[in-house]
C-alpha cells in the first residue's frame, strides 16, 4: 500500500507539472498574440512628420461608445453612409452624431458599386449629408470592386460620382482604393484626388499609378480600440489634421 501511494504521489506531481507547463505556454501565446495586435497610430514608418490616428466604421462594428473612442486618441473617423444605392447603413446616423458629439473629425464614405448609376449613388451621399450635416472631412468614394467591368469603365464612373459630389456639395472628394484593384493599369482619371490607400503591410503602402503620395492609409482591418467591440479598421493621416478639416 505504501509503495502504491508513493507511485500515486509521483504521478500526481508529473500531471501537475504538465498542467503548469501547458498553462505557461498558453499565457505566453496569448500575451504574444496581444502584442502582435495592431495598435492605434501604428505603424511608425513611411512618414517624415507628424501623423493623425483614425478609424473607419460601419454597422459591422455594432454600437460604438464614441466618448471612449475619443479618449483612446482617435482623432478622425470615416463612417459608412451606404453600400451603393440599395443599402443605407443602419448605424450611420448614430455613428455620425456620436462621433460629432465626441469631437472626432468625420467623413462619410460610400462603397461604390461600379454596375450601378454613379450619379444615383452620389445622390445617396448628398441627401444624407444635407440631412445630417456635412462632416469635417470630405466624402469618400470607396472603389475596390470592378463588378466584372473594364477598369477604364470603373474609372470613368468613379469620375462621374466625384463630379456629382463636387458640383452639389462644393468639395473635393477622397478616393479610397487598394493597389490590387488597379494592378496592370494606371488611373490618371483619379490621380488628382486625395488618396486613401488600403494596404496591410509592414512596409510602406504600394500606390496605384500615377499616384505619388497617400494622404490616408488604412493599414489593418484587425485593430482594437476602446469603445468598439471586436476588430476595426485603423487608419493614419500623413500630417496634422488640426485646422485642415474640409
Amino acid at each position: 500500500m505504501a509503495r502504491r501511494k508513493r507511485k500515486s504521489g509521483r504521478l500526481g506531481a508529473v500531471v501537475m507539472a504538465a498542467v503548469v507547463a501547458a498553462t505557461i505556454v498558453v499565457v505566453i501565446k496569448v500575451r504574444r498574440d496581444h502584442e502582435r495586435e495592431p495598435k492605434l497610430g501604428m505603424p511608425h514608418d513611411c512618414r517624415l512628420g507628424p501623423t493623425t490616428p483614425g478609424i473607419d466604421v460601419s454597422y459591422y462594428q455594432g454600437d460604438i461608445t464614441w466618448p471612449r473612442v475619443a479618449r483612446s486618441g482617435v482623432k478622425f473617423a470615416f463612417i459608412r453612409v451606404a453600400d451603393g444605392t440599395d443599402i443605407f447603413d443602419t448605424k450611420f446616423e448614430a455613428n455620425w452624431r456620436g462621433a460629432g458629439n465626441a469631437k472626432i473629425l468625420r467623413g462619410a464614405y460610400q462603397y461604390f458599386r461600379a454596375d450601378q448609376s454613379p450619379t444615383d449613388q452620389a445622390d445617396v451621399v448628398i441627401r444624407a449629408l444635407r440631412k445630417y450635416g456635412m462632416g469635417e472631412l470630405p466624402p469618400v468614394i470607396d472603389v475596390e470592386d470592378n463588378a466584372g467591368l473594364p477598369l477604364s469603365t470603373v474609372a470613368a464612373r468613379a469620375q462621374a460620382w466625384i463630379a456629382r459630389i463636387r458640383t452639389e456639395l462644393k468639395v473635393e472628394p477622397i478616393v479610397y482604393t487598394n493597389p490590387g484593384m488597379w494592378a496592370y493599369r494606371a488611373v490618371p482619371e483619379l490621380a488628382t484626388q486625395t488618396l486613401w490607400i488600403a494596404h496591410y503591410t509592414e512596409g510602406c503602402p504600394e500606390l496605384p499609378r500615377p499616384f505619388e503620395k497617400w494622404s490616408f492609409w488604412q493599414y489593418t482591418d484587425n485593430g482594437r480600440v476602446p469603445g468598439i467591440e471586436g476588430p476595426v479598421d485603423l487608419d493614419v493621416f500623413d500630417g496634422d489634421l488640426t485646422g485642415r478639416a474640409r
